[in-house]
């Protein structure tokens, strides 16, 4: 007779069917890959048990950090696996399916973690501080696009955002609009102006083209709770560096529509 007491496993009276011996195998090989990934990481040939990897990678890690309470859970399962076994037949613990299927993705992902680039190549518009909003405007429309790094002679000069415009563009149509048509208008502003209205145009991040989706989320994560200000985009370049060309960018919406489509 067994009865659920875990989420990852199930109680057994010691024999096991043959698909039950089959799930404890794979959760043990699984296991295996998963502790050799965190040696390799750590670079510590020395015999550290399997939660003290799990928790000094965690510290440096966002790969393990994101898994980290699972990882803990595993080890506690597998001990009572590996300690309570004396024969293949015999486990004191079955674990579930979905606990198998789970420590396998992640010995996957350890293995090979997603990261942001070429997932987020793509075409990143560039303003200069002397271009016009009109300018702005018109690629908004044909493109769609909503985020907009400012560059001055090759340096950084923060970001532009489709909210930010519409906050300036409020602010002067509660001023009251002169006679001129809305184009003159868009065309004598520039997007120097319109950037000097932000209280705080460096909203963007850079990251290596060889960062993890997770060291990504936790940019985003992180910042809208510790900063005042929370971070509209991450730009991608081959080293983090922001004078480098851009490769990409990635906006929260770009990071949630990704994340559910590969169930992260």
């Amino acid at each position: 007779m067994r009865q659920e007491s875990s989420r990852n496993f199930t109680n057994s009276a010691g024999c096991v069917s043959p698909e039950e011996r089959e799930r404890g195998d794979r959760f043990l090989a699984a296991y295996h890959l998963v502790e050799q990934l965190l040696r390799k990481m750590s670079g510590n040939g020395t015999r550290e048990s399997f939660r003290h990897l799990v928790d000094e990678m965690s510290k440096e890690n966002a790969v393990v950090r994101r898994y980290r309470d699972d990882l803990v859970e595993f080890a506690e399962l597998r001990n009572a696996i590996v300690h309570e076994r004396i024969s293949p037949d015999y486990l004191i613990a079955v674990p579930l399916l979905e606990t198998v299927e789970r420590i396998e993705e992640i010995a996957r992902v350890l293995a090979s973690p997603p990261t942001v680039y070429p997932r987020f190549r793509k075409e990143v518009a560039v303003f200069s501080p002397r271009d016009s909003l009109k300018k702005v405007f018109q690629v908004m429309h044909r493109k769609g696009f909503t985020q907009f790094p400012v560059y001055e002679d090759g340096v950084y000069r923060g970001l532009l955002t489709d909210r930010s415009i519409a906050r300036w563009v409020a602010g002067l149509m509660a001023g009251g609009m002169a006679k001129a048509s809305v184009g003159e208008v868009l065309s004598g502003v520039s997007v120097d102006e319109v950037l000097a209205s932000e209280k705080n145009p460096h909203r963007a991040r850079f990251v290596s083209r060889r960062s993890t989706v997770y060291e990504v989320e936790e940019i985003f994560r992180e910042a809208s709770r510790r900063e005042r200000w929370r971070v509209a985009a991450v730009l991608i370049t081959e080293n983090g560096n922001p004078e480098e060309e851009l490769l990409g960018i990635v906006t929260p919406s770009d990071l949630l529509s990704f994340s559910n489509l590969e169930g992260l």
